[in-house]
């Protein structure tokens, strides 16, 4: 199952470098985000306001963006709580990477 998420998430990715998939910078990122969060949480119920992580996006560089918003883990569980995840991304052309997710307590 965990095969299935990442290869998922990998799919996902791809599709933002090479198609854009239409949106702003800010917004592929934040689906860069999500998605390499989604993978970072190892099989648990995640949520991320993904309007809410695009809108966070600061350039940390030329080429970089930073970007911050709460996330919910367990969703809908009675375990659910609730964290920040900092993600920075780097765009290189038209390609995107992940430089890091981090859930931050």
């Amino acid at each position: 199952m965990n095969s299935i998420l990442r290869m998922t998430s990998i799919l996902a990715i791809n599709c933002l470098v090479l198609t854009g998939c239409g949106g702003s910078r800010e917004s592929r990122a934040a689906a860069a985000c999500e998605a390499a969060a989604k993978e970072g949480a190892q099989g648990k119920m995640l949520s991320v306001d993904i309007e809410a992580l695009a809108k966070s996006a600061t350039a940390t560089g030329e080429d970089t963006l930073e970007l911050t918003a709460p996330i919910t883990l367990d969703t809908g569980l009675e375990t659910e709580y609730k964290q920040t995840l900092n993600c920075r991304v780097q765009f290189v052309g038209n390609d995107l990477k992940v430089l890091r997710a981090t859930f931050v307590f």
